[in-house]
C-alpha cells in the first residue's frame, strides 16, 4: 500500500477505542495496542514498553516473510503437536478440540512452526564450524563435568526365521536353524564374505545392506542381545542366538564411546551462532522496513 494512502486510512478510523488505537505502522500492517497490552504490566514505565512493541514489529516482519516465502508448516507437525498439548493437560485429542479457544491454539501451534521453519530456512546454509578452543572454553564452564560416555556398537547380522518345511519332517525348526547359522559362521570364520552371506540368506530387511546397521546405543538393545555381544570384539561373530522367533548370528563391526555432554555443548553453541545470524538478519530486514512508532500512545 502506498505510503500517504496508508497515513490518510489509518488517520480516518476514528472509531478506534483507546485499547486498541494504532502505536505503529509495520509496512503494510498495523500495530494496535491491544497486540501488547496483555504483556504490560501496571508499573510498566514507557520504555519497557517500548520493548514489547518492538518485540511485537519483530514478529510481524518475520511473518510477513513467512508468507512472502510461503512457508507452511505440514499437517502432521500440527497434529503432532496438538496431540503433545492434549496429552500433557491429560486430554485426549478430541477433548482439546471441543474446548472453546481450540482455534486460537491451533493458530499459535501453525505461527510457532512457521517462525521455526523461517528460522531454518536462514540459517540452514551457514555451514557453521567450531573451533577446538571455543569447544574446550566452554566445555569447562559445565559444572562436575563429568563424561557421560554413551556406548554404541555397530553391527552386521544374518538373521533367519524360516526353513524349507520339507525338512522339518526330520528335525525341529530351531535345530535346522541353528545348525544353518553354525554352517554361515564356518564359512566366514574361514574368509567368506559375511555382507555376501547376508544378502543371500539374511531375512531381516538389513539384508540389503549386507545386515549392517547404523549405529546402536548398546544398553537399549534387548537383554538377550547384550548378554550375547558383550564379550566380543571388533570382527568377532557371536554364537547363533534367538530373540522371539528369529534366530542371528552378529558380527561386530565398530564400537565408540560417545560423550553426550560433549554432543549437547556443540548443538548448543552451534543455535547460539544460529541465533546471532538469525537476530541480525531481522535488523537487516528490519532496516530495509517501513516502520513508523506512535510511542505517544503508549
Amino acid at each position: 500500500m502506498n505510503k500517504t494512502l496508508l497515513l490518510i486510512f489509518i488517520f480516518s478510523l476514528n472509531a478506534f477505542a483507546t485499547l486498541n488505537s494504532i502505536i505503529a505502522i509495520v509496512n503494510d500492517d498495523l500495530v494496535t495496542f491491544d497486540q501488547i497490552s496483555a504483556d504490560i504490566k501496571p508499573d510498566h514505565t514507557r520504555v519497557q514498553k517500548l520493548v514489547l512493541l518492538n518485540q511485537q514489529i519483530n514478529l510481524i516482519l518475520q511473518l510477513q516473510k513467512i508468507k512472502q516465502l510461503n512457508i507452511t508448516p505440514k499437517a502432521n507437525a500440527i497434529n503432532g503437536i496438538l496431540s503433545n498439548i492434549a496429552s500433557n493437560n491429560d486430554l485426549s485429542l478430541m477433548q482439546l478440540q471441543s474446548l472453546p479457544k481450540f482455534d486460537e491454539i491451533v493458530d499459535h501451534v501453525k505461527q510457532s512452526l512457521s517462525l521455526e521453519g523461517l528460522r531454518q530456512f536462514i540459517v540452514e546454509n551457514l555451514g557453521i564450524k567450531l573451533t577446538k578452543a571455543e569447544i574446550t572454553k566452554q566445555f569447562l564452564k559445565i559444572p562436575n563435568h563429568s563424561n557421560k560416555l554413551e556406548q554404541q556398537i555397530k553391527i552386521a547380522q544374518i538373521a533367519v526365521d524360516s526353513v524349507n518345511q520339507a525338512n522339518l519332517l526330520l528335525r525341529s525348526k530351531d535345530d535346522l536353524i541353528k545348525d544353518f547359522l553354525i554352517d554361515l559362521s564356518e564359512k566366514i570364520n574361514k574368509g567368506d564374505s559375511f555382507s555376501t552371506l547376508a544378502k543371500l540368506h539374511s531375512q531381516d530387511a538389513s539384508y540389503k545392506n549386507g545386515g549392517e546397521s547404523d549405529w546402536l546405543v548398546l544398553l537399549k538393545l534387548p537383554k538377550i542381545f547384550q548378554q550375547n555381544l558383550k564379550d566380543l570384539s571388533v570382527g568377532d561373530l557371536s554364537q547363533p542366538f534367538k530373540i522371539g522367533q528369529v534366530w542371528r548370528i552378529v558380527k561386530i563391526i565398530d564400537k565408540r564411546s560417545i560423550d553426550n555432554n560433549l554432543i549437547e555443548l556443540k548443538a548448543k553453541l552451534v543455535r547460539q551462532k544460529e541465533n546471532i545470524y538469525f537476530n541480525d538478519w531481522i535488523k537487516k530486514i528490519r532496516k530495509e522496513a517501513y516502520i513508523e512508532i506512535f510511542d505517544n500512545k503508549l
